[in-house]
Order: structure tokens, then sequence, then C-alpha cells
């Protein structure tokens, strides 16, 4: 099982040291420090430096008396300078020490939308299923970035039942790499409530798959206890649909959930599978699933045969319950 985790979170830090005495110039007429600058620049450019400056616009080069020019680094670059040593203009009275180092370069990963001049870890205008890593869903084209905590996220629909006017939303498909995605609150549909779920004999939102903490597929379906059913279908069971990351709850009848079925193995799952065994079958320790299977132990088994653990294939899709071998 493959998760696609993606974390884009660079930091840009640009320090200047403090200026020792001696370091610093400052002309006497205007007063302008020239010892520590720190440039950021969105465009190459130069910038002169020296004793008094002549433009007030940050968009233009700065001209000075003394004429010590400095030029940039482009767009991805934020350099910190520093000033040292000494350069002297003979027919000014003023001499200054203003030579310039470059002591770091750091690179700058983000995007910038220059609109609102906020910044976004993800490209934009991304499409639906791009993954993604900015809640804020500024890479999405539809705004909409739905993350899992430790499996990443995708661009989608929606992040929740209110996005969906005629229905509720279906959440991500870590495994297949599926964003979000509005529906019509059928049978099986995504959804947080029972408003969602517009399908008569399924209007019970309740949880297929959960992994605590971390994320819970809930969708309509018949029931969400067996209180919700009828005598003649008692158990409330899920009907897992393991491609789509999903499936829903059916009310099933005593002795009638062949092989390799969905179960409940916290309730009276057992009692609806045809073999009197509902197993706990485990996706990487995070998710568990119930399934029918032959036995849930040695015990279970012929003398010499061992009770096999119920296990689920990602790669095909499929349950596979326990048996006796």
């Amino acid at each position: 099982m493959k998760y696609r985790l993606w974390s884009a979170l660079l930091f840009v830090v640009a320090c200047s040291p403090k200026s020792e005495p001696g370091d610093s110039t400052t002309d006497s007429q205007t007063g302008t420090d020239t010892a520590g600058t720190t440039l950021g620049s969105t465009s190459e450019a130069s910038v002169t430096m020296g004793h008094s400056q002549t433009s007030a616009n940050p968009s233009e080069p700065l001209t000075t008396t003394v004429g010590q020019t400095v030029t940039t680094f482009p767009t991805s670059n934020v350099t910190t300078l520093v000033t040292e040593g000494s350069i002297t203009d003979p027919s000014d009275t003023h001499s200054s020490t203003v030579t310039t180092n470059v002591i770091s370069t750091s690179v700058v990963p983000e995007t910038t939308d220059f609109t609102t001049g906020s910044f976004c870890n993800d490209p934009f205008g991304q499409p639906q299923n791009a993954s993604c890593t900015d809640a804020s869903g500024c890479g999405c084209e539809s705004g909409k970035c739905f993350v899992v905590p430790a499996l990443g996220g995708f661009c989608g629909e929606c992040l929740s039942d209110d996005d969906c006017p005629d229905g509720g939303c279906t959440v991500i498909n870590p495994v297949a790499g599926v964003g979000s995605k509005c529906n019509l609150g059928k049978a099986g549909d995504g959804c947080e409530s029972d408003a969602a779920c517009t399908n008569p004999t399924a209007q019970d939102c309740s949880p297929v798959i959960e992994v605590p903490g971390i994320i819970t597929v809930a969708t309509c379906g018949e029931c969400k206890t067996n209180v919700d059913c009828p005598p003649q279908a008692p158990h409330c069971t899920p009907d897992y649909d393991i491609p789509d990351f999903s499936g829903q709850k059916k009310c099933q009848p005593a002795d009638s959930l062949p092989q390799n079925a969905g179960c409940d193995f916290e309730g009276t799952g057992a009692q609806a599978c045809a073999s009197g065994f509902c197993g706990e079958a485990s996706i990487m320790g995070l998710v568990k699933l119930g399934i029918c299977g032959q036995c849930n132990s040695d015990a279970d088994c012929l003398m010499g045969q061992i009770c096999t653990d119920p296990l689920v294939d990602l790669d095909m899709g499929l349950l596979i319950g326990s048996v006796c071998q």
C-alpha cells in the first residue's frame, strides 16, 4: 500500500550580524548607515551604495555620491550582505568603509500571489486529484485541498457536506490518489450527517472505515447499529468497497455472509457469517476490518492445522478471510 505523503515546508532565514564600532558608516550630512544591509529581490536590479541615497523608490536603483555598485541575485534568492574593508574616494572628504561580501544565500520555495501578496506551498491552478499540501486550497483550481494527517492531500470539490448542495462530501481515496467530490446522497455516498442522505432506503450516515484521529469514511447506508435493522435481517454489517476506500452498512440475515465477506468484528458479525467466524484484519496497524473466515484461532481447526490471519489485499482490492490449512 502506498500513500502519497507531501509536505513542502522550507524556511528561509536571512540574518545580519551586529555591526562593530568602526564597521558602520554614517554620513555626517544625511545620517545614513551603510554597515549591515539585507537584500531580498524579486527581479534582477542594481543597488549603488555610498554616502547618500537620491532615490526613494524601492523599485529604482539607489544612487550615491561614491558609486559602489552591488548587483542583487535572481528571483528565488534571498541574500544576506555584510560590509567590511574600505573604499576611499579621494575627492570626498568623508571617506567610507563600504566593502560588501555575500555571506549566505537561501532559496525561497513558495509561490506568491501578487494580487493578495500571500504565499502558497503548492503550485497555483492544480486540477482535481492533484497532490496538494496547503490546506487553504490556494494551489487548487477548486480552492479545496482535502488534507489528511500522515496521508497527504488532494485537490477536490469539497471539504464538508456544506460544500455540496445536493448531497454530501465523499472524502479522498488515499489508496488510489483521488480527491474529494460532491455526491447526490445515494447509498454508499460519503456524508457527515443523515441530512446529506437522500435515498429513502439508505438514510443513515455511519462510519464504515476509520483510522482514529486521522480519517473517518462515513457513508449513507441502511443502518448504524443492529437496532436499525428488521427482525428478518437483524445484523448491521459493513459491506466494504476496498478499491474506492469506501462501503456502506447493510442489514443482513443470520448465517448469510459467505467466506471473505465483510462483517462487524466488534458486534454480532460472527452470527451473520455462514461459518460462524468473523476475524479481524489490520491494514498497517491502522485500519481494522472484519472478514468472514473459517476460524479465529488454531483451536478452531482440525488437529495439525493452523488458522491463517485474515487480510486485505489493497493491490487487488480484495478481502481474504482466515482459513484452516
